[in-house]
């Protein structure tokens, strides 16, 4: 698949578009689950570009920020890999080998970026608050916002442009043996994710659901849809069952 300036175009509009989630109350719309369809989409693989973008949301699921220090820069990471990895049509592994230095190497561009960037801003807004111009600090701060986002999308546009052979050079330095650990990571990978998920959801009242799911797809060989289904009809009976103890409560106790 070759780049066109199309593809280009909508690479910089993802880009810009997950970089705006703060602007709208961190709506997480940056997250690789969201940013790897939209690629998908936009490279006419949509399959693929669901099946990288949960694989790479579970690479990153621990990355955000914590007060000053901020995590690898996991937009570039899932639209750069994405892309190569539909064009190139190589395997998942790959993209998982990309995407880490990729949002490493765009997260310093960000920080030094900011460094010149935000301080002239900060400069900026001093200027309007000892005039007394409020609006201008509000304006300082929109604008100069805005085109931090603006520039990391264009990095991220540029990084997209360089083409799948740039990035096959690159991967040419990498030893194998770093390539086989990679692909081996890539099947932990997912296992450790929800791993994850089950520690922060799972309480004594749940487990036997998680159990009742397992062997639904173990030993019936139910499938995943079917599991859910299952599950939700699972929360119905459960609702009625609870709404028919308060009813039986609330007449026990008129007639006492």
């Amino acid at each position: 698949m070759e780049i066109s300036v199309g593809n280009i175009v909508l690479m910089f509009l993802i880009a810009l578009f997950a970089y705006m989630h703060s602007f709208f109350g961190s709506t997480m719309w940056n997250r690789p689950i969201v940013v790897g369809p939209l690629v998908g989409l936009a490279l006419g693989d949509l399959e693929a570009g669901l099946k990288l973008g949960a694989t790479l949301e579970l690479v990153f699921m621990g990355a955000f920020p914590v007060g000053a220090s901020n995590p690898p820069d996991f937009v570039s990471g899932t639209i750069i890999a994405t892309a190569y990895v539909i064009m190139s049509g190589q395997s998942i592994s790959s993209a998982v080998l990309l995407a880490v230095p990729i949002a490493t190497l765009v997260l310093l561009i960000d920080n030094l970026q900011m460094t010149f960037l935000l301080t002239h801003a900060s400069h900026q807004a001093d200027k309007y608050a000892k005039e007394g111009d409020i609006k201008g600090v509000e304006r300082t701060q929109i604008f100069y916002s805005i085109l931090n986002k603006v520039i990391l999308a264009l990095v991220v546009a540029a990084g997209f442009a360089l083409g799948v052979p740039a990035i096959e050079k690159i991967l040419s330095f990498v030893p194998e043996f770093i390539t086989h650990g990679l692909d081996i990571a890539a099947g932990i990978i997912p296992a450790i994710g929800f791993a994850m998920l089950a520690k922060m959801m799972l309480t004594k009242k749940m487990v036997p659901f998680l159990l009742l799911g397992f062997l639904l797809a173990a030993y019936l060989n139910v499938t995943v849809v079917g599991v859910a289904l299952f599950g939700i009809v699972a929360v119905m009976l459960m609702m009625t069952v609870s709404e028919n103890k308060k009813q039986e409560d609330f007449v026990d106790d008129n007639e006492f």
